[in-house]
């Protein structure tokens, strides 16, 4: 059957299809809300969407055939998981409601100071020029001559031949990591790795690309991240923090609270 015959032949009545006990509706496959596909891609998706609905219920067919009546019995699980839940919820809106989500410079220095294991850098960072140009760019050679530069007026000749003649090219004044670079490029990270370790630019060329790093700052792996890469690392670190203090709060002041009027009473054996 084609998949224009199946887009037919799925809207033709109410029922879609059957997986032992379980029948599916045109309702269902209505709610998927579908807009926007050709008929083609259309009858894919609704095939892919009726073929894991069915594996899912013939799948529960026959656990409920093949288990044991207690294994079967899944209450007090369900139960459990209800209640963790409900209380879920409720700590997250309790906690919503009064996080002090305010840090200060000294809180965020802090931090940084007296928690160092937390912050090595897993892989090298750096401050510089990434450019990716075509090896037959007729600008191929004035960009190799430039980016290497310290000098603000070779650093705007470099952005005007990369603006009209590179594939990609960014220029990062704040930290990044060299895998976001690398990636999707094919270049092996830790040969990089290991000649940015010794210097401070680096020249690839690569099916049809030549890649070029020019490194202003630089920290390898394994060593302490700077403070500025840090920062939304150290306020997560923080607020979490601050969000476990205030739970635990709740959970101290409502013992408190039930011991004193008596609706927590440990009794005595």
């Amino acid at each position: 059957m084609t998949s224009c015959r199946l887009y037919d032949s799925l809207f033709k009545g109410d029922v879609v299809a059957r997986a032992g006990r379980d029948v599916l509706y045109q309702s269902d496959i209505d709610a998927l809300n579908i807009k926007g596909f050709s008929p083609k891609d259309s009858a894919q998706i609704v095939e892919r969407y009726i073929f894991s609905w069915a594996k899912s219920r013939l799948l529960l067919d026959v656990a409920e055939s093949r288990l044991s009546k207690a294994d079967l019995d899944v209450e007090a699980q369900l139960e459990e998981y209800r209640q963790q839940l409900i209380v879920y919820r409720y700590e997250q809106q309790y906690v919503g409601q009064r996080l002090d989500t305010v840090i200060s410079e000294q809180e965020y220095r802090e931090y940084y100071d007296t928690h160092p294991a937390s912050f090595i850098a897993h892989v090298p960072l750096m401050k510089g020029w990434y450019i990716k140009i075509g090896d037959n760019s007729p600008n191929l050679n004035p960009v190799k001559s430039l980016y290497r530069s310290r000098t603000e007026e070779d650093a705007d000749r470099l952005r005007e031949l990369c603006y009209i003649s590179a594939e990609k090219y960014f220029y990062f004044d704040t930290w990044v990591a060299l895998d976001a670079l690398t990636e999707g490029t094919g270049l092996d990270l830790e040969e990089i790795s290991r000649i940015l370790d010794d210097r401070s630019w680096l020249d690839v060329d690569r099916l049809g690309y030549t890649y070029l790093i020019s490194v202003e700052d630089y920290v390898p792996a394994g060593s302490p991240a700077p403070y500025e890469y840090c920062r939304d690392a150290i306020r997560n670190h923080i607020l979490n923090k601050r969000k476990q203090q205030l739970i635990t709060s709740l959970e101290r002041n409502l013992l408190n609270d039930a011991i004193v009027s008596e609706k927590f009473i440990i009794y005595s054996r």
